[in-house]
């Protein structure tokens, strides 16, 4: 039943992929988004987190991230890392410790869904460009 799931979406984003004729590249990723993701961390508890993302459009990002989980509240420091876009308007990103994401652009590069795809979590979350005046 999962896998019908996860095989009817991939086709639908494939499909819209193809009428919108996606290219995207480093570049479509440039300035700054707002974003919150939620989700269960095994072993921990409920996981909430809000936060800045600003990439550069070269494969070079920064962040800080307010979070909460299970009931205790805490933030990160200013983080470093790279990203990565396909042609296809998938992202990978990296910023240490175990946290690297997977991600899809949408909405001509002003948005894009994230999930944590590590073993231990499942967090995903929605980000959306803040103003243009970042670029």
């Amino acid at each position: 039943m999962l896998a019908v799931a996860f095989a009817t979406l991939f086709s639908l984003t494939a499909v819209t992929a193809a009428q919108g004729n996606e290219k995207c590249s480093n570049a479509t990723l440039k300035g700054s988004y707002g974003l919150h993701a939620t989700g269960p961390v095994i072993g921990v508890g409920d996981f909430a987190a809000v936060g800045r993302f600003t990439f550069d459009g070269k494969g070079n990002l920064t962040g800080k991230a307010f979070f909460r989980v299970n009931g205790n509240n805490g933030e990160t420091p200013e983080f470093t890392g790279t990203y990565s876009v396909s042609p296809g308007c998938i992202v990978t990103d990296d910023w240490g410790g175990g946290n690297a994401h997977v991600s899809v652009i949408v909405n001509d590069g002003n948005e894009y869904f994230i999930l944590n795809p590590s073993n231990d979590r499942t967090v995903s979350g929605e980000a959306k460009k803040q103003s243009s005046e970042d670029d």
